[in-house]
Formats: structure tokens, C-alpha cells, sequence
């Protein structure tokens, strides 16, 4: 595969604003794409919102304009994928949307250069399906939102999906971009990270439809507790040390493990999130004391300020 020195990002939203910053901070010039100029302005705004948030907080050396000039924004499709090594995919998460774009990309571009797709869960092998000529250079490479500040990346082959293509997405990742980098061994649905995410969000939807706790409550459990052990440690090293001396061997055989035998059987075990259990989860979205009177932008630079600190602390730099 040919360097990566050009990267063309398609979809202004909150993952290609993300990709895009990320690619400006590293130093990488990038053809930020939408058709729809309202939405391009909008994606500009928010990398303008990120890259101020990085300034503020001395993440960045220089001003946010200074990383502004490795943006092009545009809303014509050739002019933002000529003469690129790489396209990062980051439109809706819809198979036909998808396959649409990567079959344009596959039959207009040159081979050596890798399509990846920022998709949450779906699969690179259904994507592959709508590219005849390459499809070994298609592959999923998914950030974590937001991308220019959470470091996990991760990569998914397709069935077709090259050994060349993996390793390239790898090193280009890690050590250009110097992100946090998973390669899957094979596909499934959601990857690694939104499958252990969502068994933890159908357990709290259960929770709040059955009436056993609020929404708030919830929250103050995970970040009063299991989510303060899991931003340093994953829940295969929390439970080794919950095993003690012992570790994970004397956990799962004698310690809380076993007992969690007697009542496991009545975590939620739904396919899809009960109706009644989305109404209440929204509808006590509504009263959340912190969210009262702050708008979607006040939060989420609240949300990149607390992740900048904690990143921080635990790596001493994103």
C-alpha cells in the first residue's frame, strides 16, 4: 500500500468532524465532505468547537486556526476523494447508504487506496458485496466518539478484506494517529466495544422499565463506582483483583462469581428494548437535574473537558 499523506473524510456529523480534527492535530491535510453545504457549516462548527476545547485546555500548541488550514471543506464529492490514500466512510448507519458509497468509491478510485468505514457494527462483508473490482481493500475501522479525543480504534476485517489492508490501517492508526488499536480476529455484529457496552445499557433500560431505579440513579452507580475501576482496568482485571489472592480462578470458583450463579438468570435476556422501557428511559431523560437548562453544545464540552482530564491523568496525553 502507497503512504498515507491525503485522507478524505466523507460525512460531516460528530464521527467525521471528529476524524477530521484528529487528522489536523496529527498534521494530516484532509478533504472534509457533505453535499449539503448547511451541514458542511454545521460539521465546521463543530471542529472549530473541538479544536478550541483542545487550545483551552493546552492539548494544542498552536491556535485552532493554525489546524483549520489542514481542513478543505467540500461539497463536491471528486474533488474530496482525487488523489487520496485514504477515505474514512462517516455517513448514516444504513447497509444501502453504505454500499451506495462504497460501490462509487471502489470503481473510481485507484486499488492501492484503503476505503474504511467508521460504522458502529456493521459488517465490512455485506459492505464488500458492492465492490466488484477491490473489495480486499474495504475494511472497518471504527472510532470511538468522540474520535479526536478517545483513543480506541477498532479494526474489522471483511471476509475479502487483505492482510496488507489490516496492517496498514493498523500502523497508520497507531503509530501515525497514535491511537488505541483493536484488530478483530473475525466479524461480529457491534464489534467488541458496542457489544460489551450495549449488555450493560439493555441491563439499565430493564432496570428502569421494571421500576427499580431512575435513570440518574443508574448513572451515579456507574460513575460513583464501576466506571471509575473501568477507566483504568477492563472487567477481566477487576475481577481478578475481586478474586484476591486467589484471582480470577478463585472468583469464578468460590468468590462473588459463583454466587452471581443464583442471580444472573434474571438479568435481561430481550432482544430488542422494550417499548415501554424506551418511554420511561426518555421521558426521565426530561427531568435529569444536570441536564436543566443547558444546551447540547454546554454538555458536550463538559463531557471533552472531564475526558481531557482523565486522559490526562492515565496517559499523560491524548
Amino acid at each position: 500500500m502507497r503512504q498515507i499523506r491525503k485522507v478524505s473524510v466523507i460525512g460531516a456529523g460528530v464521527i467525521g468532524a471528529g476524524w477530521s480534527t484528529l487528522l489536523a492535530v496529527k498534521g494530516y491535510e484532509n478533504y472534509f465532505y457533505t453535499e449539503k453545504k448547511e451541514t458542511l457549516d454545521k460539521g465546521l462548527a463543530k471542529i472549530k468547537g473541538y479544536l478550541n476545547v483542545l487550545h483551552e485546555n493546552k492539548l494544542v500548541e498552536k491556535e485552532p486556526d493554525y489546524y483549520m488550514k489542514f481542513i478543505h471543506p467540500t461539497t463536491s464529492f471528486d474533488e474530496a476523494i482525487k488523489d487520496t490514500d485514504l477515505v474514512l466512510e462517516a455517513v448514516i448507519e444504513e447497509y444501502d447508504v453504505k454500499k451506495k458509497l462504497f460501490k462509487e468509491l471502489d470503481e473510481k478510485l485507484d486499488k492501492e487506496v484503503i476505503l474504511g468505514s467508521s460504522t458502529s457494527g456493521l459488517l465490512m462483508t455485506e459492505i464488500q458485496k458492492a465492490m466488484p473490482r477491490h473489495p480486499e481493500r474495504g475494511v472497518i475501522i471504527h472510532p470511538w466518539n468522540p474520535p479526536h479525543l478517545l483513543p480506541l480504534v477498532e479494526i474489522v476485517p471483511g471476509e475479502k478484506t487483505s492482510k496488507e489492508v489490516l496492517d496498514s490501517s493498523k500502523e497508520f492508526m497507531e503509530n501515525k494517529l497514535e491511537r488505541v488499536v483493536v484488530v478483530l480476529k473475525k466479524e461480529v455484529p457491534g464489534f467488541l466495544g458496542n457489544r460489551l457496552a450495549f449488555a450493560l445499557f439493555r441491563e439499565a433500560v430493564y432496570l428502569v422499565d421494571e421500576g427499580i431505579a431512575t435513570v440518574e440513579d443508574i448513572d451515579k452507580v456507574m460513575t460513583a463506582a464501576i466506571g471509575l475501576r473501568w477507566a483504568f482496568m477492563g472487567p477481566f482485571l477487576t475481577y481478578h483483583l475481586g478474586g484476591g489472592e486467589g484471582g480470577l480462578e478463585y472468583f469464578f470458583s468460590r468468590g462473588f462469581g459463583y454466587g452471581a450463579n443464583e442471580w444472573m438468570y434474571t438479568l435481561a435476556k430481550y432482544d430488542k428494548f422494550p417499548y415501554t422501557g424506551v418511554v420511561r428511559s426518555v421521558q426521565q431523560m426530561k427531568e435529569y437535574e444536570f441536564l436543566k437548562g443547558k444546551s447540547f453544545q454546554e454538555i458536550s464540552k463538559w463531557r471533552d473537558e472531564k475526558l481531557i482530564s482523565l486522559i490526562k491523568l492515565l496517559r499523560g496525553k491524548v
